[in-house]
């Protein structure tokens, strides 16, 4: 990962999980379609960054810290989705390579 590439990531991240509707929801699929090229470990990297940065910046209860919990585990689901597909056999090299796997689990897609 290239430290701009971290820094474009994590700050998309932070404004989705951070946003007042429900844009989190595409977050994962929009990392992918936006970040095709990236390293398919710097997505959940990128969440749990921008999760760990909400809950610095922003302590105590409320949004801010459903927006952190929300960040840990889509990062959860996302490395799951990566094991999954090494267990599967499949390309787990970039971002691109979700899109196979989310034709056999499409839960990223429909979310």
């Amino acid at each position: 990962m290239t430290y701009g590439n971290e820094d474009a990531l994590v700050a998309f991240a932070i404004e989705r999980l951070l946003s007042s509707g429900e844009e989190w929801r595409a977050l994962v699929r929009d990392l992918v379609m936006q970040w095709p090229d990236a390293a398919v470990f710097d997505l959940p990297y990128a969440l749990v960054a921008a999760a760990a940065a909400i809950e610095d910046n922003f302590r105590g209860k409320g949004v801010a810290s459903e927006a952190a919990e929300r960040g840990y585990k889509l990062a959860a689901l996302l490395s799951m989705d990566i094991y999954a597909m090494e267990l599967a056999g499949m390309a787990r090299n970039t971002a691109r390579d979700f899109h196979a796997y989310w034709q056999i689990d499409p839960f990223f897609e429909q979310l």
